[in-house]
């Protein structure tokens, strides 16, 4: 499972392997390593890896309720990112942070609400 997890979070955020390796100090081999499932990081590198991604090292390992959250967010980033690059207000190269996502959803939600409520 975190084979599966490493490969989705790294391709979530449209890196590539040696970026990856730079971020947590190890080789692409280590990372191609993990990700077909011959190897495993160290508990040390795992609490790299979660910190690094912003995610729980419960997700990493499996957990399936955590999995569907992040599924969603990472759902709703692609969803809106494509919105942003299509009317010209972001360039297909940029990425948004966790917190600017966080308000703009906000943002539509509490439009979605003002225009239901009229």
């Amino acid at each position: 499972m975190f084979s599966k997890r490493l490969k989705e979070l790294r391709e979530s955020r449209n890196m590539y392997q040696k970026e990856l390796a730079y971020e947590l100090n190890v080789t692409v081999q280590t990372i191609s390593g993990w990700e077909i499932d011959r190897t495993t990081p160290d508990y040390e590198t795992l609490i790299k890896i979660a910190n690094f991604f912003n995610v729980s090292i419960d997700f990493l390992l499996g957990n399936e309720e955590n999995a569907t959250k992040l599924k969603i967010k990472l759902n709703e980033k692609a969803v809106l990112k494509k919105l942003l690059v299509k009317n010209n207000y972001m360039k297909e190269n940029e990425e948004l942070t966790d917190k600017e996502i966080e308000r703009l959803m906000d943002f539509i939600k509490i439009n979605k609400d003002y225009i239901k409520s009229k």
